[in-house]
């Protein structure tokens, strides 16, 4: 598809080998703690304030997608490899000091989404994939679909969204898990040139929003699905809120997109930025944004004028996630080259 594994282009970027800490082989179950290189992410500069390597991991696991989690001291970190004849997919979870590997179900493909629903872990990605976190251990349920999933979240354990569609010829997708398992979803009439559903996000059960390929935004009320009009046709990749209602939107290939929803329209501005991926906005609405070069940009409720950050790396972060006062956690990795990929976890611990 046109954003393949992190929704960007091919522009490739190299990764010098490094490594610090204590190394890991890619065994299931191993504990990483620190700044660690496995086979040669090499890709964070030492030193930086701010931000700074948290976790870095080679071709043996593959780059990161996504990074969620419920408190400062339950993170998780999801992506995967991609191999000829399929992929493979990797979770890590962090507990406030150190980076566990997670054991996964056999076959279990890459991941591109984690989030929560309640009480609940909801992991999605390749093959229609969907794990649910039980018991401490990973449980892939059955989905209607084997194409890609790209995004999630939910309301409650018994009210859960995913979304995708590879982005290329795909029809767009849309699954709920109303407790028991997954079904699809019928769509209201899209532009016929979109193919994918990125990501989904609410701030409560009847008002959730998802955004996708050619700036495609979909709203739910409660009772029904409706097309929204961005006003362009750029692709929006991930949105967020403070839970007021409104919400950010951030997109773009060569260039950023932002697009803010203030509960009744959508308004947004193309930037002379690199492209967007990932966006976290905290209760008080200030966001962080994180994109192509490693770019990470803070942008103050409101605005739509971002502030560079300094990531201390060039390689692609394609989502990001926080906590009030900190920490922050972006990740990616060397997703603008052809695989195999190697993968990165920058935090901020807010000091």
């Amino acid at each position: 598809m046109s954003c393949l594994f992190a929704c960007g282009g091919s522009v490739a970027m190299s990764a010098s080998a490094s490594a610090s800490g204590e190394t890991t082989t890619g065994a299931t179950g191993a504990t990483v703690t620190g700044a660690v290189t496995e086979t040669g992410a090499g890709a964070t500069t030492e030193g930086v304030a701010g931000w700074s390597s948290s976790l870095e991991v080679g071709t043996e696991h593959g780059a990161f997608l996504s990074v969620w989690g419920p408190s400062p001291t339950e993170v998780y970190a999801v992506g995967g490899q991609l191999a000829a004849g399929g992929s493979r997919g990797m979770i890590f979870r962090w507990d406030g000091e150190g980076w566990d590997e997670e054991v996964l179900p056999a076959d279990t493909p890459s991941l591109n989404w984690v989030t929560g629903a309640g009480g609940d872990v909801w992991a999605v990605g390749y093959e229609g994939a969907a794990l649910r976190l039980e018991g401490g251990s990973w449980v892939r349920h059955p989905s209607p679909t084997e194409s890609m999933l790209w995004g999630a979240w939910g309301a409650g354990e018994d009210e859960v969204w995913a979304v995708g569609g590879d982005g290329v010829k795909d029809e767009p997708l849309l699954l709920r898990w109303g407790g028991e398992g997954w079904e699809s979803v019928v769509l209201p009439a899209l532009d016929e040139g979109s193919h994918g559903l990125f990501k989904v996000w609410g701030s409560a059960a009847d008002d959730v929003m998802i955004v996708g390929d050619r700036g495609v935004t979909l709203r739910y009320d409660g009772a029904l699905w409706s097309a929204l009009d961005t006003g362009s046709i750029v692709d929006l990749i991930s949105v967020w809120g403070p839970g007021d209602g409104t919400m950010l939107s951030v997109g773009g290939r060569a260039n950023g997109r932002l697009a803010r929803w203030d509960g009744a329209t959508w308004s947004g501005e193309t930037l002379s930025i690199p492209g967007l991926n990932g966006v976290w906005v905290d209760s008080g609405g200030a966001a962080t944004l994180v994109g192509w070069q490693g770019t990470i940009y803070s942008l103050a409720a409101g605005s739509l004028a971002p502030v560079p950050e300094e990531s201390g790396t060039s390689l692609l972060l394609h989502a990001v996630h926080g906590f009030e006062g900190g920490p922050r956690f972006a990740v990616g990795g060397t997703l603008q080259a052809a695989p195999p990929f190697v993968g990165l976890v920058l935090v901020d611990d807010g000091s």
